[in-house]
């Protein structure tokens, strides 16, 4: 009897000039292994921008769905561009090798490539895109916390009481293309006025002793960032933005030490602050609910109305001047981070 183990006919020879195949094993492996590095490379991306937004909660406010100039939106793209083509490639090898089809030549090879280029550069806009979104709205909610710490300090006008009051709605920063050139030219004179007033009150015993009252806050459960530091006698002097006489100094709480970084001017309430900056020189209010007897702020109003048993109350006008170095963040509503660090360095 034969044996069957034995081949039927003699060994194909290679072909010289031919390359001899390379192994299924081998040529799945290369394609997880690009899978794998993008998977790597996406995950280093999302724990970049965390940190980033951790560090900068205001970038949410800046910073679009897909940003570029943000290194962690970038590298998770170039990652979910990779495992893309990974798996592509898997199952285009795995369908290829099932159909007894190996594309030799390299029109074939340029294609299958191409096609793999194609499908990573979607599969890596439309993660990314889908991925940012899903956090859009916690990066934007890690923003308007960390203002309810900067207002929690005083911004609100009244005993500057602990609380969560609610901030007027609109942009961060204000349409410095809008305002005429006589506005521009009026808020920059605040701006700068206002910066050189505040210069006497750059040391926190200056300030205190110009009647500023520093409020401790110890037992809030968590460093203020901002610390807003009113002066009661001017908030009730009714002079309105006189920078040789603003209501509230504001400090960043640094680590080891306050830095003077802005001051707040405040308008009588139920009057309107003057826009001697046109559309530049904003103002802004607060709402919250309180407790009538305490005056303890309890949460913030839903549809403009509190809860049964407590006291809807809205602040009087407010606006900031923030000491950077350009007119559109000297006049944002929050504190702008990245400004305000480039201008302490």
């Amino acid at each position: 009897m034969d044996d069957i183990t034995q081949p039927i006919g003699p060994p194909v020879p290679q072909q010289p000039g031919v390359p001899a195949p390379v192994p299924l094993a081998s040529r799945l492996l290369r394609t997880v292994l690009v899978g794998a590095g993008g998977l790597v490379l996406l995950v280093a991306g999302l724990v970049w921008d965390a940190v980033l937004h951790a560090r900068d909660p205001g970038l949410a406010a800046r910073e679009g769905v897909f940003a570029l100039s943000n290194p962690g939106h970038l590298l998770a793209g170039i990652g979910i561009a990779l495992v893309a083509v990974g798996l592509a490639g898997a199952l285009a090898t795995l369908v290829l090798e099932a159909r007894g089809v190996r594309p030799r030549s390299t029109p074939a090879r340029l294609g299958i490539a191409g096609a793999a280029v194609v499908l990573a550069l979607v599969a890596g806009t439309t993660g990314v895109w889908a991925a940012a979104a899903g956090g859009h709205a916690d990066h934007q909610a890690a923003a308007a916390h960390v203002h309810g710490d900067a207002v929690a300090a005083g911004a609100a006008v009244g005993s500057g009481a602990p609380g969560t009051p609610e901030h007027t709605h609109g942009p961060n920063l204000p349409p410095v293309a809008a305002a005429s050139d006589d506005e521009r030219a009026r808020a920059e004179a605040l701006w700068k006025a206002s910066v050189a007033g505040a210069e006497r009150w750059r040391d926190p015993a200056a300030a205190a002793a110009a009647g500023f009252r520093f409020k401790d806050e110890a037992g809030r459960g968590r460093p203020v960032r901002f610390l807003h530091v009113p002066n009661p006698a001017w908030r009730a002097d009714g002079r309105v933005l006189d920078p040789a006489r603003p209501e509230t100094l504001v400090y960043w709480n640094g680590p080891d030490r306050l830095t003077l970084v802005g001051v707040m001017y405040t308008a009588a309430r139920g009057t309107h602050g003057p826009t001697v900056g046109g559309p530049i020189t904003r103002w802004h209010t607060h709402e919250s609910c309180r407790d009538p007897a305490t005056r303890a702020k309890l949460g913030r109003p839903v549809d403009g109305a509190c809860p049964t048993g407590q006291v809807h109350r809205r602040s009087g006008e407010m606006m900031h001047v923030w000491f950077t170095d350009d007119l559109a963040t000297a006049f944002a509503r929050r504190p702008p981070l990245t400004a305000l660090r480039a201008a302490i360095a």
